[in-house]
């Protein structure tokens, strides 16, 4: 069934937020690989048959890796063209189609360090984390990927145990999401429930992709915490529409992932097994 929702335009940055802007001095380093990954979770155990699913691109030299959602980037850009085209018509009634939930995160990791930056359509936000350091166990098992022959390893990440594969063909220690620390490139990855997996689609190896942006934190991203963020977020829902539909902007016609009025009610969905499991 075709949803309609009202879209306005922030005209509010909550300032829940103290914190204060990352700057950085170090020279911009470009990526000289990438890794293409498809992503798949069953975030509701008690049906299996219903997967999530997304495309990410881990971009990586030597020191750094940047791994962010493709899905995202590729939404992004169509609606900013479905908004521009309607802005040029002077329309203020805008089709957006169907809007899949996408993932805000871009995952950094530098030695080890994990630092995520959130992306929302006001402002990005880091958020830096202790990394937990995987003890993985290197297994003699080996089997085919892409053409490269990868090694098998296990590991708890998130509180979650995983099989990683990996190769030393690509002797970079990262891998989707935030597994690393291996001696090679994972190019697949799973949790002991096979409800999280990560494959790789396609690599690019080149010594330099100019054309590819830089794979360092942004400098205009404001430094926060988890606790900070999440208040924040919080706030900004709650004060959504406090100013009422002022911008002269509809967003009409919004189709619901996979919504059909001709289907029986579904089960209601919850997410009882998340990405990572907290204290």
């Amino acid at each position: 069934m075709k949803k309609y929702f009202k879209f306005i335009l922030p005209a509010l940055l909550l300032g829940a937020l103290y914190s204060f802007k990352y700057k950085t001095s170090e020279q911009e380093d470009q990526p000289t690989a990438m890794a293409y990954y498809h992503f798949y979770h069953i975030k509701d155990s008690t049906q299996t048959g219903r997967l999530y699913s997304e495309d990410f691109i881990l971009a990586f030299n030597t020191k750094k890796s940047l791994y962010s959602s493709q899905t995202r980037v590729k939404q992004d850009s169509t609606v900013q063209a479905i908004l521009a085209a309607a802005e040029a018509k002077n329309s203020n009634v805008v089709d957006m189609g169907t809007y899949l939930p996408v993932t805000e995160d871009d995952i950094y990791i530098n030695n080890g360090k994990i630092s995520i930056v959130k992306n929302t359509p006001q402002q990005r936000y880091l958020i830096t984390e202790t990394p937990d350091k995987i003890d993985w166990k290197i297994d003699k098992e080996t089997k085919d990927l892409l053409g490269y022959t990868c090694q098998k390893a296990t590991g708890i990440c998130k509180g979650r145990k995983y099989t990683a594969w990996f190769t030393t063909d690509i002797p970079a220690s990262f891998g989707p999401w935030k597994l690393q620390g291996l001696p090679g490139l994972i190019l697949e990855a799973y949790d002991d429930r096979h409800f999280i997996k990560f494959t790789c689609t396609k690599l690019v190896i080149q010594e330099n992709l100019q054309n590819v942006k830089p794979i360092n934190i942004p400098a205009d991203a404001i430094s926060t915490n988890m606790k900070e963020y999440e208040q924040m977020k919080k706030a900004q829902a709650d004060g959504f529409n406090m100013f009422g539909n002022d911008s002269g902007i509809t967003v009409d016609k919004i189709t619901s992932s996979g919504g059909n009025s001709n289907t029986a009610p579904r089960k209601k969905f919850t997410i009882n097994y998340p990405l990572e499991l907290t204290d």
